[in-house]
């Protein structure tokens, strides 16, 4: 077998290469030198290494689908081509009925997670989701309830007149069991005014990631790439991600469960109409999850979102240090009102088999990482 130091053609990366071997953490500047190298095959070597010693061969997904209650949205981020302002003949604000009587259609049969993120509507209010929460326990109650951003949290606390930590409590009492990871976009101060005017600032989203780790809440964090950010720029906020599971798991809460590049998409957006923003490459999307799996040494997973950069690049991604392809999605529509070309789900089936075909285990899990017995 090659040793990982024989798989590097930039002999700047063969100190890095000695730091990962020996499990020491990398630095800032050993990230941006991640971003610089011309070596990609040998920064996934790297990566493939990490995850081999973290999660061995095994690759998960999840039965899960996605759905929007609202995509009625005051924040104004130039990146989105969801949202829509009252009086959108697009805009929808969906009842417990409604979502309840989509999920009961027989191509939900099988689902285990529902992945609610949505847009900031001053109309609901914590009754609302206290209500939605509860009705959907009671119809399906072995359905995992994983809802809000950060900001979203955030927002509807503040427009429902309650502390974060209020909602919060009040949420996980009527069923919510864990947060997704958006809403992190870029953590940079200067480029958040640029990209996502109107979005609290990085602190909030920070601030409140700790909060649901505090109170036991698992969370995923992802950072948005591929627009107008530099690689100093994605080294700060994947190392500020890292603190903070470092402050989490130092208190004794898991904290984060996954990380997520999620591949900026350019059509139908206000930033890819103002900057000229071409579509991530395939080697920019692999370096990714590579620099993330690198620098992020206390998340056990890192995903290889199949929606946004496809199907096929996530098998890739599974051997430069991703080891999660995320799930089944059913009907994804943020990513692909945007422009993603992407199939909006997959079935179960071709899961295992872009998984299996790529040389690894596909493993069924739920949001915790349990696993089930293959069907």
């Amino acid at each position: 077998m090659l040793s990982l130091q024989s798989r590097i053609r930039d002999p700047r990366l063969l100190p890095l290469a000695d730091k990962v071997l020996h499990g020491e953490r990398l630095s800032f500047d050993d990230g941006l030198l991640l971003y610089e190298s011309p070596d990609l095959t040998g920064i996934g070597a790297m990566a493939h290494h990490v995850r081999l010693q973290k999660n061995g061969r095994a690759a998960f997904y999840v039965m899960s689908r996605r759905l929007s209650y609202t995509n009625v949205c005051f924040t104004h981020c130039q990146f989105c081509a969801f949202q829509a302002k009252p009086g959108d003949p697009r805009a929808y604000a969906l009842s417990a009925e409604q979502i309840i009587a989509e999920l009961e259609k027989p191509e939900n049969a099988g689902v285990r997670e529902l992945h609610m993120t949505s847009g900031h509507n001053p109309k609901l209010k914590i009754d609302y989701f206290e209500d939605l929460f509860t009705k959907i326990k009671a119809r399906f109650p072995s359905i995992h309830l994983k809802v809000f951003t950060m900001i979203e949290m955030d927002y509807y606390a503040r427009i429902s007149g309650l502390s974060t930590e209020a909602f919060l409590d009040r949420c996980m009492a009527a069923g919510l069991e864990s947060c997704p990871g958006g809403g992190a976009e870029i953590f940079d101060e200067a480029l958040r005014e640029q990209i996502c005017i109107g979005k609290k600032d990085a602190q909030v989203w920070l601030d409140t990631a700790e909060l649901c780790h505090r109170k036991g809440l698992p969370t995923n964090c992802t950072m948005l790439y591929g627009h107008i950010e530099e690689p100093r720029h994605r080294v700060d906020h994947l190392l500020r991600l890292r603190d903070l599971q470092d402050r989490s798991q130092a208190a004794g809460y898991q904290g984060f469960l996954a990380f997520i590049p999620l591949a900026y998409q350019n059509e139908d957006n206000e930033l890819s109409a103002t900057h000229v923003i071409h579509e991530t490459t395939g080697t920019q999307d692999l370096r990714e999850i590579a620099v993330a799996r690198l620098l992020l040494d206390n998340i056990p997973h890192i995903k290889a979102y199949w929606v946004m950069i496809s199907p096929g690049l996530a098998q890739a991604g599974l051997s430069y240090g991703a080891d999660d392809v995320d799930g089944t999605v059913i009907a994804e529509e943020i990513a692909h009102d945007a422009g993603a070309k992407t199939p909006q789900g997959l079935t179960r089936g071709e899961l295992v088999r872009l998984i299996e075909e790529a040389g690894f285990e596909a493993l069924e899990r739920d949001n915790l990482y349990n696993t089930y017995a293959q069907v």
